[in-house]
């Protein structure tokens, strides 16, 4: 015979279970996301419905254009966090980056552009920021031309971390396209959304903070695709950053003028409030 005590409990679960099932209530189904068409390594990241995404990184080539200070350092963070694949420089003149790396005392794998470019997920721009139209559009091709038709059927990520700067006489202006647009911007229009999707990120503070990232925020904007952006996003944590996502392409404009901000205060003569180099630009609040 059940004691007063469980038939008291009893009564009492039965009608909270009454009481819910007046008001509808359903339990929570996770949305499933519609994701693009993916082969090869790409196939393996897959967009989670749960808060944080199980993302494999075990597959991804990335490749870094540009072998000097940025393009090392960003190479070496990435290697050290032992998350991908492969971290290689792919060199325009591979001779001369291989003695440069060396001089460094690092131990990077550098292979030719021609190289690296065909196998990668992942393209870092690393180089001078380019200023001029004609170069701009030549380097689009240039990029195109050397993706394998293999692994451009997956999509191609590209992450710009250069500024365009104009010469130090001038004061390291950043250049604007028309309507604004950044570089970044008119890259991506000179190629085929289908093959490269595009970001802009690691170009708003100096070498010091690449070097000792610390979980310091750093912005990122591009494709608002949740499967390659996870990815690019987790390309930013490798190198030990905090990323943030700031919204499509359009907002690289405000990236590379928070990159000339920064570049002003931080070298003295160029117009900004003298500042030291060490600070960087931080998200607060709750976005």
């Amino acid at each position: 015979m059940a004691t007063p005590l469980i038939f008291l409990q009893t009564v009492i679960l039965t009608l909270c279970i009454q009481a819910i099932a007046s008001t509808g209530f359903q339990p929570h189904q996770p949305s499933t996301r519609n994701l693009p068409p993916s082969s090869s390594s790409i196939q393996r990241f897959q967009s989670s419905t749960d808060a944080e995404p199980a993302i494999m990184n075990e597959d991804l080539n990335i490749a870094i254009l540009g072998g000097g200070n940025v393009g090392t350092i960003l190479a070496q963070k990435l290697q050290q966090s032992n998350k991908f694949a492969s971290i290689t420089i792919a060199a325009r003149n591979l001779e001369k980056t291989c003695i440069d790396v060396k001089a460094k005392g690092l131990d990077l794998d550098v292979a030719s552009m021609e190289d690296v470019l065909p196998r990668a997920q992942v393209i870092i721009l690393a180089t001078r920021g380019i200023y001029d139209d004609d170069e701009l559009q030549q380097f689009a091709q240039q990029l195109e031309e050397m993706v394998s038709p293999s692994s451009s059927s997956s999509g191609i990520i590209i992450i710009d971390a250069t500024n365009p700067l104009g010469p130090y006489e001038e004061g390291l202006p950043i250049r604007t396209w028309e309507d604004g647009m950044s570089s970044t911007e008119k890259l991506a229009s000179y190629l085929p959304s289908s093959t490269f999707k595009v970001y802009k990120s690691f170009n708003t503070l100096g070498l010091e903070h690449m070097k000792e990232a610390l979980g310091k925020d750093m912005m990122i904007a591009g494709d608002p695709d949740p499967m390659y952006r996870l990815i690019a996003e987790e390309v930013v944590k490798g190198v030990g950053f905090k990323p943030f996502y700031v919204g499509p392409i359009r907002y690289a404009r405000n990236l590379e003028a928070l990159a000339e901000m920064w570049i002003h205060m931080a070298i003295p003569g160029l117009g900004g409030r003298c500042a030291s180099r060490n600070f960087w630009f931080s998200i607060s609040g709750d976005p």
